[in-house]
């Protein structure tokens, strides 16, 4: 059985930002929850009136019940999102974040984010092979077949249109050999 994947609201928004979840419903919709989280979710409904949050709440029929941490969640939750801010305290960014990284190292699962900090420092803490991006994402879906290259680039494209941004590690300008 293939392990969860939990998304961080910046994949979130890209990906509802072109209207296209269902990208990320066909490549995780079969997995098991949790995908998103509470705070994710707060996120997103912090948001009313954007389209891409909109979109992405929408999304709510295969993304599930957003993961609730219980009692014992809090106190490692909160050590994530103190290590996510640097040790600043008190921690004011990255909660969705550190909601994620904990509940997919809880359940051994993926955590897609497109927040470089977050991408590097959850590298460290469950490894360099659960964690994605949205070019990764995409490259996963070329290889599956679900899109063309052709089509990935158009997506990316298309995220960076609308005036998000992809992680700084990729090149700014792709092609469609990017994807392949």
């Amino acid at each position: 059985m293939a392990e969860p994947v939990l998304f961080d609201t910046v994949t979130l928004l890209h990906f509802g930002a072109i209207a296209r979840l269902d990208v990320l419903e066909t490549r995780f919709g079969g997995r098991p929850e949790p995908r998103w989280t509470e705070a994710v979710f707060d996120e997103l409904e912090a948001c009313p009136g954007h389209p891409e949050c909109t979109a992405a709440l929408a999304a709510r029929s295969w993304l599930g019940p957003p993961s609730s941490p219980g009692a014992t969640d809090h106190d490692p939750i909160h050590r994530l999102h103190i290590g996510l801010n640097e040790g600043r305290r008190p921690p004011v960014d990255h909660f969705g974040e550190a909601e994620s990284i904990y509940f997919a190292d809880k359940a051994n699962g993926l955590f897609v984010t497109d927040d470089n900090d977050a991408y590097t420092f959850a590298e460290r803490r469950i490894g360099a092979g659960r964690v994605l991006d949205t070019i990764a994402v995409l490259r996963d879906s070329v290889a599956m077949g679900e899109l063309t290259a052709g089509e990935a680039l158009n997506l990316a494209n298309g995220i960076r249109n609308y005036g998000r941004f992809l992680r700084r590690v990729h090149p700014s300008t792709l092609t469609a050999a990017y994807f392949q």
